[in-house]
């Protein structure tokens, strides 16, 4: 082995001293190498990060010394190329691993390193830390391909335009309306080069009264005669999109195909005009969803005549929830309720809610399976939560009554069992024999389901965990236990006011305060007592 060659300092430079002052000084790490790769200097930056007690302690040795082979093998390659070519290596990246195992991500600045004469005797670099740079990097790479994630499989059409209403992005949904485009092919297009007609000329007229005046377009109603003579009709939501200055940079717009849903309203409006106002209540959104008019048994009576009857209260934890009830009327005798927890808050259980309660409501007479529904929903999520690698799951019990038969079909996908009051006094928890998983966490999983007496008379209850698992000043849970017994009080009480008294009585046990941990959904439906 050679002798490892000194430091060489022309004359004039700085002193020694001054310049091992300036580099101990510095977080980066410095270092210095001979031709064969062995350190010659290093800094104190650098004797710590290979784990010696010195930065002499490290002279003689090389990077097969302290890091994994892999990375000791690059840096050999990249400073030969340095001593052969005299070119340098300037900010380049790297995952570095220790011999120990511990990983790190560096950038790497290396010099070739020349004596007096201007002969090459080694390398030098600078090498910085950036590990929690890069970290967070991975992070927000990841979230974004989340949101991607959602949002395509999404069956609304969502997109994004810039002030002059040219596409930045579009979901699979809308690309598939714009005549099943790439984004390639639609990115800095307007829809009037795209889609030229009156479709477009209405659309980017909307656009510019949103850009203008900063106010949104909520669910608006439009029609368009596509080219073959057929009216297509979409509820259409556009609210600015504004810079971190907070200055408008564009628009957001999500439009939902609502045509069957308006060939059914105006075939239903031939027929009643009450009924083209409840099936109108079901195009809003979420919040508004959730109060709209309940259905009534049979359709076009009084909603005090009707047989059977609904009450609810819903109390999200922040500002977008992840539980909701839905009811879907599939005659004059048989009806559909679903209640939902998505896991987490805000703008991904929002999301998913939407993409649920889209599924749920293209079932149709399909819904009169209670198992088949389970395994729509969890077939619905589970693509999401292999595609994303994130866990992307949802707790839901769907509930079939039967007026004639005087049965209620159920499903239950690891929620928690709804309670059953009959004749006013005893309590049953509709719970399958065996429990089944949360929907979204196992594909293709085949959910069974059961059957109880539903009589005129019974009244029945399903909830959220928020309500169950809503905690005092002790930490102890509000439980089903005590549910069970409050229902029982509540049982000769006017129907429509149990569920707000229920949450009454959980915020007393909580302190009161008005702030849950979690979501709370409750929804409550009576069969009307015969007079």
């Amino acid at each position: 082995m050679s002798e490892v060659p000194p430091l060489l300092f022309p004359a004039e430079s700085v002193d020694s001293s001054i310049v091992r002052m300036l580099m101990d000084a510095t977080p980066d790490r410095i270092y210095f190498k001979d031709t064969e790769s062995r350190f010659v200097r290093n800094n104190v930056a650098q004797a710590r990060l290979l784990g010696a007690a010195s930065p002499e302690e490290c002279v003689g040795k090389t990077d097969f010394d302290y890091f994994a082979a892999e990375h000791a093998e690059r840096a050999r390659a990249d400073e030969l190329e340095i001593i052969r070519t005299g070119r340098a290596v300037i900010g380049k990246e790297e995952h570095i691993t220790m011999r120990d195992g511990t990983a790190a991500w560096v950038s790497t600045t290396k010099l070739p390193w020349r004596d007096a004469s201007g002969k090459i005797i080694g390398t030098f670099g600078l090498t910085r830390d950036i590990t929690a740079a890069k970290l967070a990097e991975e992070k927000l790479t990841d979230e974004r391909n989340l949101l991607r994630t959602i949002i395509d499989h999404l069956p609304s059409r969502i997109y994004v335009k810039d002030l002059e209403s040219r596409y930045l992005l579009n979901n699979h949904a809308h690309l598939a309306s714009l005549g099943d485009k790439t984004q390639e092919q639609v990115t800095g297009h307007t829809l009037r080069e795209i889609l030229p007609g009156e479709r477009a000329e209405v659309a980017m007229a909307d656009d510019q009264q949103v850009l203008a005046t900063g106010q949104s377009i909520l669910n608006n109603e439009k029609s368009a005669t596509l080219d073959d003579g057929t009216t297509r009709w979409s509820l259409t939501t556009k609210v600015p999109f504004r810079d971190v200055r907070g200055q408008i940079a564009g628009i957001v717009g999500i439009s939902h195909d609502i045509t069957n849903r308006k060939l059914a309203e105006q075939e239903l409006a031939r027929r009643t005009e009450e009924m083209e106002a409840d099936v109108l209540m079901a195009r809003q959104l979420q919040e508004v969803l959730l109060s709209r008019p309940y259905p009534v048994f049979p359709r076009g009576v009084a909603p005090e005549a009707s047989a059977l009857r609904f009450t609810h209260c819903y109390v999200p934890a922040t500002t977008l929830g992840g539980d909701f009830f839905d009811l879907l009327q599939l005659s004059d005798t048989r009806c559909g309720l679903l209640i939902c927890d998505v896991m987490g808050h805000g703008v991904r259980a929002g999301l998913l809610t939407a993409m649920i309660r889209g599924v749920f409501q293209e079932l149709g007479p399909r819904a009169a399976d209670p198992a088949h529904v389970m395994n729509e929903l969890n077939e619905a999520l589970c693509p999401i939560a292999e595609q994303s690698g994130s866990a992307m799951f949802a707790s839901a019990f769907f509930a079939l009554v039967d007026l004639e038969a005087r049965t209620l079909h159920y499903a239950n996908a690891g929620h928690p069992p709804p309670i059953l009051i009959r004749g006013g006094n005893e309590i049953e928890r509709l719970a399958l024999p065996d429990p089944e998983p949360a929907a979204g966490l196992l594909p293709r999983f085949a959910y069974t389901s059961g059957q109880t007496s539903f009589a005129p008379g019974d009244r029945f209850f399903a909830f959220t965990d928020g309500l169950i698992e809503a905690t005092n000043s002790s930490g102890s849970c509000f439980g089903e236990d005590r549910l069970c017994f409050i229902l029982g009080q509540c049982a000769a009480a006017r129907f429509d006011t149990t569920c707000n008294q229920l949450l009454r009585t959980v915020r007393d046990y909580t302190g009161g305060t008005g702030a849950l941990a979690d979501d709370v959904c409750i929804v409550a439906m009576e069969f009307a007592a015969q007079k």
